[in-house]
């Protein structure tokens, strides 16, 4: 299994097309993967309407790339997601996104309905409900953004496909998948439903800390290509610094045995030595996926996890309330209130909040045994 990784120095469009072109001529070539009259769904990042240079969405210049290497064959490009909050024309436009569908005349598709896909390889879920296009297209390029994610730990090509999911309807996931683990197979099912052909991430810049949305801005100045989405994000996250086999989705794919390991990867291109220390996320991890007894969880969840605080960032913009899956958090005195009965720890709120409003604290006993050295993250 070959993942290439080449070094792009800035978001210029002739370094962007030298670094993704030239990655994937190291494993096979654009002809390997895409051929003339094909139909293409080039899916990129849109998780919410952020500028460009925020690094919270795939950059515009590395979509514009694909898009002309896909035309270039004589196949037909179309770019399409659905954001998990924001309007999906607004956040097109603002991302940059729609711009360069218009300027390459290019179809952008605005995600609204679903349809039932069948998931005959799904261990943990036989059918998704995902947007009703998505069967129209020959092939699939997940075009994601290398970030650190509080809830998986990182987020690149296969966590990228949820937004093959309409909507709002991806809150009933975290609903039912409280687990990072259970959450992490449903991912992996996903993967095998979609199906990508090709999958580059850009890391060009990206996120680091509290990713996906409110972390620190970073410039890895990479680009990470592969036909296997969940090599890509292993060696993405070898790269950030992490133990990669150890984020959940990785850890799912290697469990079902649907991944090979990282040392089974051949890392090529000019910037396969290349590694970080990204900041990690507050928590990705929940005491729901360890050893602990469930009466002692009951008795003291709100001390075992991380808890999202709301702060004086708050302007009660609503959005955390109509998004957070259980329906705990409401707005009084234009300031958002969380009822940490109903909390299940998903930390959307978090994710999706444009104002940085929401912090992660440790429970008291988290951090006593953080301190102690008995629970890592």
């Amino acid at each position: 299994m070959k993942v290439a990784v080449e070094r792009a120095e800035n978001y210029q469009i002739e370094n962007v097309d030298r670094a993704i072109n030239n990655a994937v001529d190291f494993i096979g070539g654009w002809e390997k993967y895409i051929k003339k009259g094909d139909k293409v769904l080039i899916k990129p990042n849109l998780l919410t309407a952020a500028l460009p240079q925020k690094a919270v969405t795939t950059h515009p210049e590395v979509v514009r790339s694909v898009i002309k290497a896909v035309k270039k064959l004589g196949a037909k490009p179309f770019v399409a997601d659905s954001p998990g909050v924001s309007n999906v024309k607004k956040t097109a436009e603002k991302t940059g996104i729609l711009q360069v569908c218009q300027e390459e005349k290019t179809p952008f598709i605005f995600w609204e309905k679903s349809k039932i896909y069948p998931c005959r390889e799904g261990k943990f879920v036989k059918h998704f409900e995902l947007a009703d296009t998505i069967s129209d297209f020959d092939k699939i390029i997940s075009v994601a953004k290398m970030k650190t994610h509080v809830f998986m730990g990182v987020t690149g090509a296969v966590k990228n496909l949820f937004g093959c999911i309409v909507g709002t309807n991806k809150a009933r996931f975290h609903l039912r998948m409280q687990k990072h683990a259970d959450f992490a197979h449903v991912m992996v099912d996903l993967y095998y439903t979609v199906k990508p052909t090709l999958n580059i991430i850009d890391g060009i810049s990206g996120m680091e800390g509290q990713g996906p949305m409110s972390g620190d801005i970073v410039n890895p100045k990479l680009v990470i290509v592969s036909e296997d989405g969940f090599a890509a994000d292993l060696v993405m996250a070898d790269k950030m610094g992490f133990n990669a086999e150890n984020m959940p989705i990785a850890a799912a794919a290697i469990e079902e045995q649907r991944s090979v390991h990282l040392k089974d990867i051949e890392v090529v291109g000019s910037g396969k030595d290349i590694k970080f220390a990204f900041k990690r996320p507050h928590t990705y991890e929940s005491m729901q996926d360890t050893y602990v007894p469930k009466f002692i969880l009951k008795l003291g969840q709100n001390q075992l996890t991380s808890k999202p605080v709301i702060n004086k960032n708050c302007v009660g913009c609503r959005r955390c309330e109509h998004h957070c899956p259980p329906k705990a958090i409401n707005i009084k005195a234009q300031r958002a209130v969380i009822d940490y009965h109903k909390c299940i720890r998903c930390y959307c709120c978090q994710e999706l909040c444009e104002h940085q409003a929401v912090d992660l604290k440790d429970g008291w006993i988290l951090a006593l045994l953080k301190k102690l050295g008995i629970y890592k993250v």
